[in-house]
């Protein structure tokens, strides 16, 4: 097959890559289709296999992308929450692979969007903009709203994946932000995002929640609680659980909070 395959599931851009003959699917890609709202800390914590990268044209430039082999995508489909984890699981596994290594390559089986007129574009989007406003839409679910009429149009890619269910800051909504598993990376601090978590619910800057899982039972979550520090992402696919992400501005001043200082040491 060519070198990169784009392929499409549910609105969402899945790329394959063939290395040495084999396909790997571009863990990013799948990370979000599964609805991880931290797609690097979802590979870290269930992928096991020899961690590959691949470099990809992206709009930030040419970037070096992980690529997980078969093994990987499928522990992150076991991993997921997504109701459309099983669809996906049987979309790549019955369909996508088969036909790859049968055909060398990946054809789409497409299906002929609807054809709206321009008048219908736009009131579907003032029943959007009615609906948020009246009934007071939170703005995850107004950007879901927004991407299934994309997915009606036949244009994808067009939309973000994530939106911020969170008052504006003094920071500022639009401000940096990062995960705590890419920042303490970037400050090169001797801490597991587990480990940063803990300290943050111990000083109150996140709090535990619980929602049901589609798979029985409970599911525990993280929402970030002091909004001068970071902001919470909400997946539209999955409105009831929240990632906190932190202003990348002011991690440094989040350290100093949570970390307990090394006392210093006394010299003669």
């Amino acid at each position: 097959m060519s070198n990169i395959v784009p392929f499409n599931f549910d609105g969402a851009s899945v790329r394959v890559i063939d290395i040495n003959g084999e396909p790997h699917f571009v863990g990013k890609d799948v990370a979000e289709a599964l609805g991880y709202a931290d797609t690097t800390n979802a590979m870290k914590q269930h992928c096991k296999g020899v961690a590959k990268r691949h470099p990809l044209q992206t709009t930030g430039g040419i970037q070096e992308m992980r690529v997980l082999a078969e093994p990987d995508v499928l522990r992150l489909i076991v991993a997921s929450n997504l109701p459309a984890a099983e669809r996906f699981e049987r979309w790549v596994f019955e369909e996508v692979l088969p036909s790859i290594r049968k055909t060398g390559s990946y054809t789409a089986k497409t299906t002929r969007p609807q054809t709206l007129s321009r008048n219908q574009v736009a009131a579907s989007i003032l029943l959007l903009r009615s609906a948020a406003e009246d009934l007071k839409l939170s703005p995850s679910a107004v950007l879901g709203g927004y991407q299934r009429l994309e997915l009606q149009l036949g244009v994808t890619g067009l939309l973000p994946g994530y939106a911020v269910d969170a008052s504006n800051s003094a920071s500022g909504s639009s401000e940096e932000t990062k995960s705590a598993a890419e920042l303490l990376e970037i400050h090169s601090v001797g801490l597991s995002a587990i480990a940063f978590n803990r300290l943050l619910l111990q000083h109150g800057f996140i709090e535990e929640r619980e929602r049901p899982s589609s798979k029985g039972g409970t599911k525990k979550f993280k929402v970030c609680t002091n909004m001068e520090f970071g902001k919470n992402l909400t997946n539209p696919n999955n409105p009831r659980e929240t990632q906190p992400h932190w202003y990348v501005r002011k991690f440094p001043e989040l350290l100093d909070l949570v970390i307990p200082a090394k006392p210093k040491v006394a010299t003669a």
